[in-house]
């Protein structure tokens, strides 16, 4: 009767306890995008550490996605950042929002014409004439108004995004609920 390998199985557990980790890292990486992008001024040096923090995060959490590639989710994750960041990296790291669908949804008052193209305060958005978007159909155009949130307008990358979390985070609690068992070692007749 052989024993069942200890060092591989071993090997193999220690490397998969540290994903939850690089998924921690993943969402640390991507709420320091969002911070940036929201509470860093549109010129000057604070433009510049923007617009770094997008596209420095991006790449980390790209990165990320290679190294937790068994996770489907962590490649949704990627996929609907790097969706976000075409439309962003054509506005100057800021995701480009219309006027007309702001004025259509009725949900902030606060951004009128006088606001077109300029960042709104506390917000990754910049307000242009739907025209003036590079990437329009990656933009921020769907209103949806979230329980205990409120409404907010939302991007195709932002679901693909919000979809990958959901996806990666159900991954690893079946994957801490339930390991994955060793292989059979094929037995010699």
């Amino acid at each position: 009767m052989q024993g069942v390998p200890i060092l591989p199985r071993f090997a193999r557990s220690l490397a998969r306890a540290g994903e939850p980790l690089w998924f921690a890292f993943a969402v640390a990486a991507y709420a320091l995008q969002e911070f940036g992008i929201s509470h860093l001024a549109q010129d000057g040096a604070q433009a510049d550490l923007r617009r770094f923090l997008v596209f420095s995060t991006t790449a980390i959490v790209v990165a990320l996605a290679v190294r937790l590639r068994r996770y489907v989710g962590a490649w949704l994750i990627a996929a609907g950042i790097l969706l976000n960041v075409l439309p962003m990296a054509a506005h100057g790291g800021l995701m480009p929002v219309s006027f007309e669908v702001i004025e259509t949804s009725g949900a902030f008052p606060e951004v009128t014409e006088a606001t077109i193209g300029r960042q709104v305060p506390n917000s990754k958005d910049i307000v242009l004439i739907g025209e003036d978007i590079h990437f329009e159909w990656l933009s921020d155009r769907f209103l949806v108004t979230v329980p205990g949130y409120g409404p907010n307008i939302y991007s195709a990358g932002d679901f693909i995004v919000f979809a990958g979390l959901a996806l990666a985070a159900a991954q690893i609690v079946v994957g801490v609920v339930r390991p994955t068992a060793p292989r059979p070692r094929p037995t010699e007749a």
